[in-house]
């Protein structure tokens, strides 16, 4: 069976890739914070061009990202469904009608305030997946506590970040040991009916990560972890003149998106 990569580190040597992971936790918080007040697809549109060049200059390979991106699609699709079948249902508006679905209108104005969420989780998902693809677990604790982020919320966060693909994987061993048994995941080429398929295996890996989660913090509990207010740390970053462009950009990126949200 292939390797399942969801969300895990792939290393390269590409200009984001060696950007400071500081740099590139302040350029995602511009574009969240961008999308988040920006209610016109004239204002989207950029946000959506910036995102993907910054994930084309991490020039990350289709063949272990795929299985990402199919699984964001999905996700995408079906929520802009519900939020268009909500719309249509709570929503009367205004707008030509272009057609008919069920006994329900559907208008270009519907379909405009549809598409707004689209736009808004596609490009939040290009930049947060080319964070995660490009950043190595090990940088996010020293990252965020050089930011001035305690210490302790800064381990919560690197720790996510290194057992989510670890559970992940522990999943494909235990569905590879039952598939040796005569288990055969059903759905055939429908990921959304594989996912169903397997989620009696769902129980007893999350249960075994749970164990290994009490042991690395009795572990860590053991060698006097949060014991002190300070901690100093082993990796020093610094910021080369790529990050200080980037952090510009970031910083002009808000400007003009919040100066637009209250006179636009």
């Amino acid at each position: 069976m292939s390797e399942f990569r969801l969300i895990k580190y792939i290393e390269g040597e590409s200009i984001i890739h060696n950007l400071d992971p500081r740099t590139k936790i302040i350029f995602v918080f511009s574009i969240l914070f961008s999308l988040t007040i920006s209610s016109s697809i004239i204002l989207l549109i950029p946000l959506l061009i910036i995102s993907f060049s910054f994930y084309l200059l991490a020039k990350l390979p289709l063949k272990k990202t795929i299985t990402t991106w199919k699984f964001i699609l999905i996700i995408i699709v079906v929520l802009s469904l519900l939020n268009l079948l909500t719309i249509s249902i709570l929503y009367k508006h205004g707008g030509n009608i272009i057609f008919e679905i069920f006994g329900f209108e559907i208008t270009d104005e519907m379909i405009q305030r549809a598409i707004l969420p689209i736009i808004k989780l596609l490009s939040l998902a290009i930049v947060t997946i080319t964070l995660v693809f490009t950043t190595p677990p090990k940088l996010y604790a020293p990252a965020l506590g050089q930011m001035h982020i305690p210490y302790k919320p800064a381990y919560i966060i690197q720790l996510a970040f290194r057992y989510i693909p670890e559970y992940i994987a522990e999943m494909q061993k235990t569905l590879e040991a039952q598939m040796a048994r005569g288990f055969k995941p059903k759905g055939g080429r429908n990921p959304l009916a594989k996912i169903l398929s397997i989620i009696p295996l769902i129980v007893p890996v999350t249960i075994s990560a749970a164990l290994s989660i009490y042991d690395i913090a009795d572990a860590m509990e053991l060698r006097g972890f949060g014991e002190k207010k300070n901690h100093t740390w082993y990796r020093k970053l610094d910021f080369n003149k790529k990050d200080i462009f980037l952090i510009i950009l970031s910083i002009l990126i808000l400007i003009i998106y919040i100066f637009s949200y209250f006179y636009f």
